[in-house]
């Protein structure tokens, strides 16, 4: 299957993060709801889930990837409006990895998608 599963509907985000992951290489696959990221997780050498946590199906997706006994073995990323607490909490108790205000997922996306890539063979 695909590098990295992404359930993200705004269209900045997910240009960004097609974009960012085809400068290293890596394959994206884009769901719509949180079945489809489970199965898109567990599909195979899937090495990274992000999850918009502003989409309603958020968090029941990363219930649904917890619960899941390959997909939970797949790191997770979530995003959100860094006033959200309360949402940045309740993904952290589902389960996701990494809880990020939207402004440093956008500027460290780069950083975190590289080190999906293992280095050149010396």
């Amino acid at each position: 299957m695909a590098d990295i599963v992404y359930l993200v509907q705004d269209m900045l985000f997910t240009s960004k993060i097609r974009e960012t992951a085809k400068s290293f290489g890596l394959s994206v696959q884009s769901v719509r709801d949180p079945a489809a990221l489970v199965a898109g997780a567990a599909a195979g050498d899937t090495k990274l889930v992000i999850v918009d946590l502003r989409l309603p199906a958020a968090l029941d997706a990363l219930s649904a990837l917890g619960a899941d006994p390959v997909a939970s073995g797949v790191p997770s990323v979530g995003f959100i409006d860094h006033e959200k607490l309360d949402v940045m909490d309740a993904a952290s108790a589902r389960g996701c990895g990494q809880v990020m205000a939207k402004g440093s997922f956008a500027n460290g996306l780069p950083r975190l998608l590289g080190s999906l890539v293992p280095p050149p063979a010396a």
